[in-house]
């Protein structure tokens, strides 16, 4: 029996990750939107959203290796750095706050932004510098509370008209900083099985490789989409888990 659980484990690790990393490639986001609340649900609030900052870190490096010459610097620093700044109040409150709830409250935030996402697109306010730092300061705090912090920035990059090609290519600076910074700010990695981590590193490279291979080939409404919907799966299975525990209390 415990041989089953750990190999049902794994492979949804490795699951969620392969979708997630893949994804990220083909879109430039939706690693943390689509692999967090699984992995949630498969190691808990804690070490889900640790494992989610980790590889999503890992990915965006991966990917920004390929890409580092057509980043927009500028506009990056100017979501990053509130957004690094949010990560220590995050940090905070990602320590005190309960499984079940924190499950719950990962999953509301998760679908509030992506709700946000699709409200904010037509307001002119969204092309000063005042909605880069809001978007990055939400970015931020949920980074390290929810391990999603690509809602906020995707609203953003809709609402400014930043192009999908370039947003593609610049957030995996603003990911790989950020997330390597709720890293930090947690003090600690995740304490997974071996097979656990070969699981998941072997599925983020496997995911990448077929994203390369795909993102040309996909227009960007339809990975932008599946992302959405994705998410939205994974927050409300969050949520019912969430919900469960509470009641088996």
């Amino acid at each position: 029996m415990e041989q089953s659980v750990q190999l049902a484990a794994v492979i949804s690790l490795a699951a969620a990750v392969f979708v997630g990393a893949s994804t990220q490639r083909i879109s430039g986001m939706g690693f943390a939107l689509v692999a967090s609340p699984f992995l949630v649900i498969v190691l808990g609030p804690h070490a889900g959203i640790t494992l989610v900052n980790l590889l999503g870190a890992c990915s965006s490096l991966m990917i920004f290796i390929q890409v580092f010459r057509q980043v927009e610097y500028k506009k990056v620093a100017l979501i990053l750095i509130p957004a690094m700044i949010m990560t220590i109040p995050g940090a905070w409150v990602a320590a005190r706050v309960d499984g079940p709830w924190l499950s719950i409250g990962i999953a509301v935030m998760v679908i509030l932004a992506l709700v946000s996402s699709f409200l904010v697109r037509n307001l002119p306010a969204a092309q000063g510098k005042a909605m880069a730092i809001g978007a990055g300061a939400i970015s931020g705090f949920m980074s390290v509370t929810a391990g999603v912090s690509g809602p906020a920035i995707a609203g953003y990059a809709v609402a400014s008209r930043w192009p999908q090609a370039k947003f593609a290519i610049s957030v995996q600076l603003y990911f790989l900083v950020l997330s390597s910074t709720s890293l930090l700010a947690k003090g600690g990695l995740p304490h997974l099985h071996w097979t656990q981590w070969v699981a998941c590193f072997g599925a983020m490279l496997v995911g990448i490789l077929l994203g390369n291979y795909l993102a040309p080939k996909i227009p960007a409404k339809y990975s932008r989409g599946f992302v959405v919907l994705i998410a939205f799966a994974g927050a409300i299975s969050l949520m019912v888990e969430g919900i469960v525990a509470l009641a088996g209390q």
